[in-house]
């Protein structure tokens, strides 16, 4: 009887923590990020506010190609009309990989190129967009050239390719890096470099706001923009279903009216 009564206590507890269990978890997160993302409906994007016309603000708004970029992939995977759904997290070129790796956001829609090292540490979609490097001097510099740039000084945005460019092309250049791309623009205003070297993409948008500045013809290097997510197989179904929806807007046509919105006088090279 005793033997009973114990086995009979086990069992109830074994039941109630069962129970506990049970209950908890409905409520946990999903480890796949798709269903986690679906499960919390919210995707969490990590995006920039300084590279007009890719991620800027205007009048208190984050606006841009990224942004409707952003919007259209949170249209698709939660039925988000208006993107209320999307958590925007501020990054830049030096912080996009780590807030990625750590779980600060779910996917990273920041100018984001494609590159050998990153994709040692990192995953990529298939690209939605491709800028060239190119050069960004006053309309009175006598500089034609990256090659012209040996002895002179060129502005860089830390965690681009942008040195590795300058290394390459013009070895005797001082290089100056600064953490964004404002902070570049005002390192050429200030005649304190003789060029800037990014993204052609990210240079129009200065183009568009400031006069007595232009971009040289050439362009150094073709840079496939992609949305950047975490390695692993929890991320293989966000993967699958980000590169069908690039897929469609490419063959619908909406990146490139995205595009035509964005950076409709964009070098035709690019």
């Amino acid at each position: 009887m005793k033997k009973v009564s114990i086995f009979l206590s086990i069992f109830f507890c074994f039941i109630v923590l069962l129970g506990l269990f049970g209950c908890a978890n409905p409520n946990r997160e999903p480890k796949d990020l798709l269903a986690r993302i679906k499960f919390r409906n919210k995707i969490i994007i990590g995006i920039k506010n300084d590279s007009k016309p890719f991620g800027y603000v205007e009048d208190g708004e984050l606006k841009g190609f990224d942004v409707d970029v952003a919007k259209s992939i949170s249209k698709n995977l939660l039925g988000d009309d208006k993107g209320e759904l999307i958590e925007f997290v501020i990054v830049t070129p030096e912080s996009r990989i780590s807030d990625l790796n750590s779980g600060n956001v779910d996917i990273v829609i920041a100018t984001m190129s494609i590159s050998a090292k990153r994709t040692h540490i990192i995953d990529f979609t298939n690209p939605y967009f491709v800028a060239g490097q190119a050069l960004m001097v006053k309309e009175s510099s006598k500089i034609n050239s990256i090659e012209s740039l040996n002895t002179r000084r060129a502005g860089i945005i830390l965690g681009t390719t942008g040195e590795k460019t300058i290394r390459q092309l013009a070895p005797n250049a001082t290089v100056i890096a600064k953490k964004n791309y404002n902070e570049a623009f005002g390192l050429l205003k200030e005649d304190k470099v003789d060029a800037i070297l990014a993204d052609d993409s990210i240079l129009y948008g200065f183009i568009i706001d400031n006069k007595g500045y232009k971009i040289l013809p050439a362009r150094y290097t073709k840079e496939f923009y992609a949305i950047a997510l975490r390695q692993g197989d929890e991320n293989k179904e966000l993967k699958e279903a980000l590169n069908k929806i690039l897929n469609h807007m490419q063959q619908s046509g909406k990146l490139n009216r995205i595009k035509e919105k964005w950076i409709p006088n964009l070098h035709k090279d690019a």
